[in-house]
């Protein structure tokens, strides 16, 4: 009855939420989802006590036994010159560093609270966001006055609603076993914060996927699954360190944003992660409520492709210009990984640009129409603000715009950053093979917009990623012992595995293959451009006849 009273109560704010909570609380449901949480935490009891030694059985009288195990209270160093001792009391029994396991026990709460809400959340809401637009009621909801961010602000609130009863369940444990490890309030209560905001920043892009057509959620969730664990590894460790006392974190800083050491204090990584979580919450629901008042706009429009790539190098330019002076063994290959994150964030402005091929014919169009009523120089202004920020033109220049960016960061850290002149040749000359690359790639998708099978964009991501693989399989069939040269490293040099490439091979045959990779991309331009030609031309006749 009380629960009743508390679901209409906030359906009187957001009836999307009464909607969710009104189909999925019901008692059954409830059991299930308090049961698994109650024998998900009795489980992670019952494996760190079978870890605890076993009763002692050496004679009463002696202070320790030769063992070893973690949760042991061991003899000071130097009482045996070898083996590890654990300590006894007077009955023989051990004596148990409880803290050290209350310690263990937290850190086990802190990776499944996490990960179960965040991939159960993923799961659930691409579940049935996807069975909306197959029942085709979320064409319905559209009609409805509820803004977006009601209505999706109840989805992500109402559909995962038994995955938060679980983990609230398992709360208390998670609590407990960090206070008795030697939590203070304060380590607490940030990592609820960051963790909920990265589950905040899940849900919403979840909520995007399934608008931009994207299915399957079980495969969502393990495509996303590996990336998620990276951010939870990252405040896991900070927390572990606090209550193990670790010493890793009162040592030197070698990563720092813009000199900031937020991988020294845990408070400002907290605070830097729950800042960066913020800001792609809020790209994301500009994109969520773009596209859900126009299912065929692109997601992003080309002025906040710009804004969105901008925040995007200064971000990762925070991280890279510091290890510019410093001369640690592994700075090469932070700036290269930083420089991989960057490629691939580029290549994901791709599909987040590509216009409809409806709206890209009707550009055409309109294009043609306009180019022959006015005089050359007018429309070709005009032609370039259109490219530039126009969304229903071809994205080309957008991305090109994006990627002069991108090198306006790589090219200065590259002649400045590596050790030798010769490396950071090798590195801007794979910076400029990966711009290629990526111009590639775009071309290719929208060429791909002229296909006439169905599920096109299917298709598309199924051309754009077999070329992107279909080099380096050729590659490595070409070196069995998986040391490509020669023909087989220049492949490479066709894929994103171009930096393998780069080291294996000689100066002239790099910048020919750079020269053919612009002549591949000259090619695709020109055919593309011929298309929407074409394409307009008819269109235009079409009309006319249909006019007359």
């Amino acid at each position: 009855m009380v629960l009743a009273k508390i679901v209409d109560r906030v359906g009187d704010s957001n009836p999307q939420i009464f909607r969710e909570l009104k189909e999925r609380l019901t008692i059954r449901n409830l059991g299930i989802a308090l049961g698994a949480a109650v024998v998900i935490q009795v489980f992670v009891l019952m494996y760190f006590n079978s870890q605890l030694p076993v009763p002692d059985l050496t004679p009463v009288g002696k202070s320790a036994r030769e063992i070893y195990n973690r949760y042991c209270e061991m003899l000071p160093n130097g009482y045996k010159s070898y083996g590890s001792y654990c300590r006894l009391n007077g009955a023989g029994e051990f004596l148990i560093n409880w803290q050290t396991w209350w310690s263990d026990v937290f850190i086990a709460m802190s990776w499944l609270l996490p990960l179960g809400l965040i991939l159960g959340s993923v799961y659930t809401l691409v579940a049935d966001l996807v069975q909306e637009e197959k029942r085709g009621t979320l064409n319905f909801i559209r009609l409805s006055p509820q803004s977006a961010r009601t209505i999706f602000i109840g989805k992500i609130l109402g559909v995962p609603s038994l995955i938060y009863l679980a983990a609230l369940a398992a709360l208390p444990l998670h609590i407990v076993a960090g206070y008795t490890a030697g939590a203070s309030t304060l380590l607490l209560a940030s990592w609820y914060v960051t963790i909920s905001c990265f589950w905040f920043l899940m849900s919403s892009a979840a909520v995007l996927y399934v608008l931009l057509g994207g299915v399957q959620a079980i495969v969502t969730v393990l495509v996303v699954a590996y990336p998620v664990c990276l951010p939870i590894l990252a405040v896991n460790a900070f927390a572990s360190a606090i209550v193990n006392r670790d010493s890793w974190l009162d040592g030197p800083t070698q990563l720092s944003w813009f000199g900031l050491p937020i991988f020294n204090n845990v408070m400002l990584f907290y605070a830097f992660g729950i800042g960066c979580c913020l800001v792609a919450s809020y790209g994301v629901w500009q994109a969520l409520e773009r596209r859900y008042l126009n299912p065929t706009a692109t997601a992003i429009s080309k002025p906040q492709s710009y804004l969105t790539n901008l925040c995007l190098q200064i971000w990762i330019a925070g991280f890279v210009v510091p290890l510019i002076p410093q001369s640690y063994y592994s700075k090469e290959g932070t700036i290269v990984a930083w420089a991989v994150v960057d490629f691939l964030a580029l290549l994901v402005s791709i599909p987040m640009l590509l216009p409809g091929k409806q709206a890209l014919l009707d550009w055409s169009r309109y294009r043609r129409e306009r180019a022959a009523q006015k005089s050359r120089p007018f429309w070709q202004r005009d032609l370039f603000q259109d490219l530039m920020f126009k969304d229903s033109s071809p994205a080309m220049l957008a991305i090109a715009m994006n990627i002069g960016m991108a090198m306006l960061l790589w090219l200065p850290i590259g002649m400045t950053a590596f050790k030798t002149s010769s490396t950071g040749i090798r590195f801007l000359a794979g910076t400029c093979l990966a711009a290629s690359l990526i111009l590639i790639y775009a071309a290719i998708a929208h060429l791909g917009l002229f296909l006439k099978q169905k599920k096109r964009n299917v298709w598309i991501i199924a051309i754009v990623v077999t070329t992107m693989f279909l080099p380096i399989v050729g590659a490595f069939v070409l070196s069995p012992f998986h040391n490509p040269s020669g023909f087989a490293a220049i492949l490479l040099l066709f894929s994103p595995l171009a930096p393998v490439g780069i080291m294996q091979l000689a100066g002239g045959s790099i910048l020919a293959t750079f020269a053919a990779q612009l002549a591949i991309f000259a090619g695709l331009t020109r055919q593309l451009q011929r298309k929407l030609q074409v394409s307009g031309q008819s269109q235009t006749k079409e009309l006319l006849a249909h006019s007359s």
